[in-house]
């Protein structure tokens, strides 16, 4: 068993991405991105992200749990805001895990096809998007700021629906689209061309040992 594939490797990864959780809230508090109600634009997702691609659904999960515990007692919007980030993150992940449990089978890395990873991504982000703005809508903007939505609506988006429905989704496909692309290049430049070049070193050395080289 490799040492991808070993519990000890997994756990080590999942405690270092809810680490890593940690402090990009911090840095997200120091130099903040975000509206009134507490949705923002940071990296504080990105370690859930990172764990799917690396270890796979399951673990990116428990990272996303992680996540919404240390949210929930320091974050900026505290429940409202971990809640939010957790729901809007769970999604992609959860879509994510739809396709790979097609193309990219097995526990482990998940390493797609480029244009299936380009569908799943947009996918991702769609359900994301619809997502959260029936919980922004709904939930947590009369919540956090003690108001109707409908006086929510007039006031920040000049009294019309779709631009309340344009502005969240313009957010949180930034942020979808950050998370993906960063998670993925993490992941794919750290992770999976050290495993490729490990596998073809030990081929190498296995060919000359067979032919006497």
């Amino acid at each position: 068993m490799s040492r991808f594939e070993s519990r000890a490797y997994k756990v080590s990864v999942v405690s270092l991405m809810v680490a890593l959780v940690a402090v990009f809230e911090l840095i997200n508090r120091a130099m903040p991105l975000r509206v009134p109600w507490g949705m923002s634009i940071d990296f504080v997702a990105l370690p859930v992200v990172l764990a799917f691609f690396v270890l796979g659904t399951r673990y990116s999960m428990i990272t996303a749990i992680g996540m919404y515990l240390i949210l929930t007692v320091f974050g900026f919007a505290n429940f409202v805001g971990a809640t939010m980030k957790f729901f809007s993150t769970i999604v992609m992940v959860a879509v994510l895990g739809i396709f790979a449990s097609r193309w990219a089978k097995g526990e482990g890395p998940k390493i797609f096809p480029l244009p299936i990873l380009l569908v799943a991504s947009v996918a991702a982000i769609a359900f994301r998007c619809l997502v959260a703005a029936a919980l922004n809508y709904y939930w947590a903007i009369p919540l956090f700021l003690s108001m109707p939505i409908e006086d929510v609506i007039n006031t920040m988006f000049f009294g019309s629906i779709w631009g309340f429905i344009v502005f969240v989704f313009v957010m949180n496909t930034t942020q979808g689209v950050i998370d993906l692309a960063v998670g993925w290049f993490i992941a794919f430049s750290a992770s999976f061309p050290r495993r490729g070049r490990g596998l073809t070193s030990a081929s190498a050395s296995t060919s000359r040992v067979s032919s006497g080289r």
